[in-house]
């Protein structure tokens, strides 16, 4: 547990806030909480009609995800463009294996104000209770051994080396993963 309370963490900045988010599930949300919109944001322009835009957000999430676990503050980019970075080839990575139309939006191109217009304290507020709800959805949801399995996966690691760290087979790795993705689907189509 955190001797920070969780108006404190709010008050940290991404690079101060991520050695507590990789070990406090508050924390975490936190950092979730502030990448939330550009999550939203993304899958709003990337999504095409044979995309279920709910997918393209647990990318986006899992990418999120994935960059807090695997930061390196030393290598000289701010955590905030190694997120984006990392949540945007999430979800390309999932554009290409299932979009059938292989004209792909180039997110690189869309005006800088064109996130400012879109919020609103609504909005914003069904951001958040979205990610948070999620994100404890994932947390609940998923046993020990899939749980494990899903944080080493995010955080980079292959299911070999995953495999290995558990003392598992690579398909179980890929059964866990299986059953972590059908779940966080699930909870999404409610």
């Amino acid at each position: 547990m955190l001797d920070l309370d969780l108006n404190e963490l709010y008050t940290l900045t991404d690079e101060e806030l991520l050695p507590f988010a990789r070990k406090d599930k508050s924390a975490c949300e936190v950092l979730i909480l502030r990448y939330a919109k550009l999550i939203i944001i993304k899958s709003e322009l990337m999504a095409a009609p044979d995309l279920d835009r709910d997918d393209l957000r647990q990318e986006g999430l899992m990418g999120l995800l994935k960059a807090i676990a695997s930061y390196e503050s030393g290598r000289g980019a701010k955590f905030s463009t190694f997120a984006e970075v990392c949540i945007v080839n999430r979800m390309r990575t999932f554009c290409a294996k299932t979009r059938k139309d292989p004209a792909a939006v180039d997110i690189d191109d869309v005006p800088e104000d064109f996130i400012s217009q879109e919020e609103t304290p609504e909005s914003i507020l069904i951001n958040k209770e979205f990610f948070s709800e999620l994100w404890q959805a994932v947390d609940t949801a998923l046993s020990d051994a899939e749980r494990r399995v899903f944080i080493l996966v995010i955080g980079g690691a292959s299911y070999k080396v995953t495999a290995e760290k558990l003392g598992i087979s690579e398909k179980s790795v890929d059964n866990a993963m299986q059953r972590a993705r059908r779940k966080i689907r699930t909870y999404l189509s409610k």
